[in-house]
């Protein structure tokens, strides 16, 4: 039994999602494929606009065999440990064999080279890197001008290659899939598969295929009948009829994290230096979106900054996320929906070498201290999830000790 594993947020799924199921199946001749999907926060920062068990209900009905979650300090991690982290997941299954991902260029050999510079980081290389660093740029400006100039110099690849090459998001995602299998001498092999349609970035609906941030934003306006040429149709009702939440949403909880606290660099993401420019300018804040704008700077990335305050909200102490990376990154498979023709559970169940969590309550009372911690602050993140939208909808939802894995 050949077996692929797809890492992907779902937020929402749409025909880009589906196409990527269907060409790893093709391409590897695979029985089953298996999700690892971000829960209820994703990894720009931010809630995810509907809820994990929607998505993986969509995934599961557009050729998934199994969908799991990754858990919330991971997935709102920076792209080299959300990477990582993941690829951590399919290899402690035991039973993952290529691990399939987008990206904007499929050229394995040029992704190969990049991978190697930046896990390797020759001396030459990091020169580079400090003085783009010192220079005032951004940790990921510094690292792109930093490959650049090292190809350059060495020759080792067209340099305007590599540039373009960087200056894609799944790119860089794909490089740190790569570096990750690499620091885990994974025996999965890596398929990249091209991305179609509009870039990463583009709002564009008239393209083949959508992107994400396009979706999510003729959501937000409910204009579904922009993207229903971009959803799968056996999700158009789901999609319209589910709870939808925004960063928005969050805006006075952010408020009341900001106003309680003189010290924030206990929070996963945040150094001394932003701790400080956030406790210099926590009464100016208005809204999620304001403060972004104001705290953003060469120095951090909209995203790097989302992640920061998003962790704020949640409680993430650095502290505990080295814990848990330290103690082994992962202490469960948190299944949120199967196929019940696939037989994955099974060969899971036999190789995995972490339990295979089927009821919450029951795993839950019984865990090991390391995975109860885990448990408890993913809870804690989706309980407050939920209270957003009880708030917003007024009607009662269940907890995550009350909902049912999803079986289809």
């Amino acid at each position: 039994m050949k077996t692929v594993g797809i890492i992907a947020e779902l937020n929402p799924f749409h025909n880009g999602h589906q196409y990527i199921i269907e060409k790893a199946k093709q391409i590897t001749k695979a029985d089953n494929v298996i999700i690892l999907c971000s829960g209820n926060y994703v990894q720009r920062g931010a809630p995810a606009i509907i809820n994990k068990y929607e998505r993986a209900k969509m995934a599961l009905k557009n050729g998934a065999d199994a969908v799991f979650e990754l858990p919330v300090v991971y997935a709102t991690a920076s792209a080299e440990l959300f990477a990582r982290a993941s690829v951590a997941f399919f290899d402690r299954l035991n039973c993952v064999d290529y691990l399939c991902f987008g990206c904007e260029a499929d050229d394995m050999k040029l992704l190969s080279t990049v991978t190697k510079i930046l896990y390797e980081e020759p001396p030459t290389y990091r020169q580079y890197l400090s003085s783009a660093t010192e220079s005032g740029l951004s940790f990921p400006k510094a690292r792109q001008y930093a490959v650049i100039e090292y190809c350059r110099e060495t020759g080792i690849s067209d340099p305007l290659s590599v540039e373009l090459l960087l200056s894609a998001p799944n790119n860089i995602l794909a490089i740190e899939y790569l570096k990750a299998l690499k620091y885990f001498h994974s025996k999965i092999q890596p398929l990249a598969v091209r991305r179609q349609g509009a870039g990463y970035h583009s709002l564009d609906t008239n393209a083949r295929f959508a992107s994400a941030t396009a979706i999510r934003r003729e959501i937000e306006q409910n204009s579904y009948q922009e993207i229903n040429a971009h959803i799968p149709a056996n999700c158009h009702n789901a999609l319209e009829a589910a709870d939808k939440v925004f960063w928005k949403d969050f805006n006075l909880l952010l408020g009341e994290r900001l106003i309680r606290r003189n010290d924030f660099s206990d929070i996963f993401g945040i150094n001394e230096d932003l701790s400080n420019r956030i406790e210099r300018t926590k009464f100016q804040y208005i809204t999620v979106s304001d403060y972004l704008e104001l705290l953003h700077s060469k120095n951090y990335t909209y995203s790097a900054i989302s992640r920061a305050l998003l962790h704020l909200c949640l409680g993430i102490k650095q502290q505990l996320v080295d814990e848990f990376i330290g103690n082994g990154y992962h202490f469960y498979a948190r299944l949120l929906g199967f196929r019940k023709e696939s037989g994955i559970l099974s060969e899971i169940k036999e190789k995995s070498s972490i339990p295979l969590i089927s009821k919450l309550s029951a795993f839950y009372h019984q865990c090991d201290e390391s995975a109860r911690k885990m448990l408890d602050l993913c809870i804690g993140c989706d309980h407050l999830y939920r209270l957003i939208v009880t708030d917003k909808t007024g009607r009662h939802l269940p907890n995550e000790f009350e909902n049912q894995i999803i079986i289809q």
